[in-house]
Order: structure tokens, then sequence, then C-alpha cells
């Protein structure tokens, strides 16, 4: 038993320190190369970003190598085929655990854009958001309380045209932006208490996908993964010890309907309702597939 934790407190740190490495060196690589978005000149912009792109594959494609060499995983996948590198996409994903992000990206790495977030504006600080920012031209958003937009109304329109003005260079090439749509990682309280219609999702938050689709209205598909893990485990060094190596992803894409894209939400519950049941049928088929996948590995519960 012993010498069992001490193999896997082994093997957490060497992967620890290997992807570590790994992110350093991407850091290193692109932001230089990064730098010459700023000149002012669209070919130029979209070149750096392409090379970037190339770059942070490869990041993603090691951190896969080093699953492979310090984790054995035995992933399934299924409906790669449905995967697509060539169309504007927000990708969604069950939130599971710290680990979700790398599962994810060892089925997508090379068969779509690398995925994109909207980065909180207080973590510019983080050397991975800037070089992200710099690099990949992941933009910052600036979350605003309710009382601040209520007490001066022209904030959210502010921060909305930074946000456009930021997204503008996707026009020009494929774009895949990813988001947890159920907002938070699911556990048994948070379950509960969001009275959720669904056995093994919390209900689909509109909010985030529904800003997307505003600023980039080019967004016409949707990219559905659907990750399990046989163990029960969850935290960010059980993956980095290999207790978390046995999974399975499922992909499906829907088609985003024109209605809802390059609308603004925050104002129209009607749109609002159209988006959230656009975002329940995908969730329903979500489920179906969770209990599949849950009878497969003889478990009872996802989280």
């Amino acid at each position: 038993m012993a010498k069992n934790k001490i193999t896997k407190t082994l093997i957490g740190s060497i992967a620890f320190v290997l992807i570590l490495l790994n992110a350093v060196q991407v850091i290193i690589t692109t932001i230089p190369i990064g730098l010459l978005r700023y000149i002012p000149n669209k070919t130029l912009q979209v070149k750096v970003i392409e090379i970037n792109e190339i770059l942070g594959n490869l990041f993603l494609y090691f951190n896969s190598r080093i699953q492979d060499l310090m984790h054995k995983p035995e992933y399934k996948v299924y409906g790669s085929k449905n995967l697509k590198n060539n169309v504007w996409q927000f990708t969604t994903l069950n939130h599971l655990s710290w680990a979700d992000i790398f599962l994810f990206c060892y089925f997508t790495n090379f068969k779509t854009s690398v995925p994109r977030i909207f980065m909180k504006s207080e973590l510019w600080w983080l050397p991975i958001t800037w070089a992200a920012n710099i690099a990949l031209a992941m933009p910052y958003v600036r979350r605003r309380k309710k009382e601040e937009i209520i007490k001066n109304p022209k904030l959210a329109e502010t921060d909305k045209n930074s946000t456009l003005k930021a997204c503008k260079v996707f026009e020009l090439m494929p774009t895949n932006v990813c988001g947890f749509i159920e907002g938070t990682r699911i556990d048994k309280e948070k379950y509960i208490n969001s009275n959720s219609k669904f056995r093994n999702l919390m209900p689909p938050k509109i909010g985030g996908m529904g800003y997307t689709l505003e600023v980039m209205p080019y967004i016409d598909t949707l990219t559905d993964i659907t990750l399990i893990y046989k163990s029960e485990k969850r935290s960010f060094w059980n993956f980095l010890c290999g207790e978390m190596n046995i999974a399975s992803v499922t992909i499906n894409t829907y088609k985003i309907p024109k209605e809802l894209r390059g609308v603004d939400y925050s104002n129209d519950n009607a749109l609002r309702e159209k988006l959230r049941s656009f975002l329940e049928m995908v969730w329903n088929e979500k489920d179906k597939i969770i209990e599949k996948e849950k009878k497969k590995y003889e478990i009872e519960s996802v989280f």
C-alpha cells in the first residue's frame, strides 16, 4: 500500500513537472511571435495567429503524450468524425474535474482549432493568461456586478464594445470558443441546489454562450463534448497521479439556429427562452449518453 502510494506520488510529481515545462516553452515561443500581431496589418495578424495556432496545438499534443507516458490511459472516444476544423464553433463540455480540459484536448487536438476562452480581466497578471491574449488573441472580458451596471448602465455597452473590438480578428479565420455551460464543476451539493431536471447535469446557463453568440454572430456550430470518468476521484492531483486514466468522450455537433446569433439577450426574455430550449435539447441527449456510459463503467453517479 505504502509502495503504491509512493509510486503514484512519483508519477504525479513527474507529470506535473513535464506539463509545467511544456507550458513554459509555449509561453516563451509564442509571446515574441504574438507581439507582431499589434502591427496594424490584417494579413500579418492572421499569419501570426496561424503560426501560434500550430505552436498551441503542439503544446496540447505534448500534453497528451505526457499522459500516454505517465498514465497509460484507457480512453474511449465516440463521434470523433463530428469534429470540424474549418468552422466557427462554440464547444461545451460537462464539468467534472480540473482534468476535463486535458481529456477534451486529448481527442480534439489538431482536429479543431485551439480552444479559446473569454478570460476574466482580473486575471491579466497570470503569465498563462497574458500569453494566451498576446499569442492567440484570447480576449479579456470584464465581469460587472449588477449593482455597478444599475448605477452606470453605460458600463455594459463600453465593455461589450471592447469585447467586439478584441474579437474582430476572429472574423478572419475559423475559431473555436470553449465554455462550461453548467457554470461550475458539478458535485452533489451543487446538483441538489440547482433543482435540475436532468439526472447527471446541472441546468445549462445561457449567459456565457448568449454573450458569445452576440459578439461573435458568425459562430454557427455547437460542438458538445460529454465526459465520463470511471473513477470517483476528481482532483487535479488525482489526474496527475494517473488515477483518472479510464474515461470516455462522446462528441456531437449541432447547427446553431440563425435567430440565436447576433442578438442581445440581456433584456429579451423570449430570446433567452429560445436559447434555453435549444440547450436543453442538447442536454437531454447528453444526459442519455451519460446514463449509457454509467452502465458500461458500472458506476452509480458521475459526481
